[in-house]
């Protein structure tokens, strides 16, 4: 049967030939299930009307298909099975109700290749909105001034311990530092090898940064990266 072109919200567990056309708008890190011990990683992916739906990568795939996704990179997907996603997995409740796995039998395939390597769109510290929509990304490239010595655990709920680490950058268009939260793992073993960066101030560049709505003092400007 041939794939028939739909959009995200078209798709649910039933539909089985078809092909999108996405965009990745997030990828996430390779984590370790807790509870399993299987590695995953997960995707956000978003069609041409701005629907979302995330993707799932599973033990050997993460490896496998580490070059076949790109960060905004655009693709073809064809007769990915659709499974239903549980409301932990989301981000945000604008996310459809349905992840996209991948099988044997999926066919990705990347639109514009000519068009060469996707490089980060860095932008100046004074032009990220200080508000905003909580899914925009931010590309920024800065000086390193300092890394908290150790990552702290704050309580977001009675069930719920997060580790947090702060990082302070700046670039010559603000005299107001940035500050980007590193969560979780992150902010363990990846920042102490920012440690040293700090020491000698060098310039590190940092993408998908969100915009936090933390409440700190007002003379710094603050995003995370998890």
């Amino acid at each position: 049967m041939k794939p028939e072109r739909m959009y995200l919200d078209e798709l649910n567990t039933n539909t089985k030939a078809y092909k999108v056309k996405v965009k990745v708008i997030e990828k996430g890190r390779a984590k370790t299930s807790p509870k399993k011990g299987v590695i995953y990683q997960n995707l956000l992916l978003e069609d041409d009307k701005g629907n979302k739906m995330r993707g799932a990568l599973f033990g050997d795939q993460v490896e496998g298909y580490k070059e076949a996704f790109v960060y905004n990179g655009v693709y073809e997907i064809a007769n990915a099975p659709i499974k239903p996603c549980s409301e932990q997995w989301k981000s945000n409740s604008n996310e459809l109700n349905y992840q996209m796995t991948f099988r044997r039998q999926t066919i990705i395939q990347a639109v514009n290749t000519e068009s060469g390597p996707i490089l980060p769109e860095y932008q100046c510290i004074s032009q990220i909105p200080k508000a905003g929509n909580p899914d925009d990304k931010f590309d920024v490239l800065g000086i390193v001034l300092y890394i908290e010595e150790k990552a702290r655990k704050i309580n977001i709920s009675k069930e719920h311990e997060n580790l947090v680490r702060e990082i302070v950058i700046t670039d010559h268009s603000t005299e107001q530092p940035m500050i980007i939260s590193t969560w979780n793992d992150l902010a363990e073993n990846d920042c102490d090898v920012l440690s040293s960066w700090a020491k000698k101030f060098s310039v590190v560049g940092f993408t998908a940064l969100r915009v936090s709505t933390h409440k700190v003092s007002p003379l710094h400007q603050v995003c995370q990266l998890q």
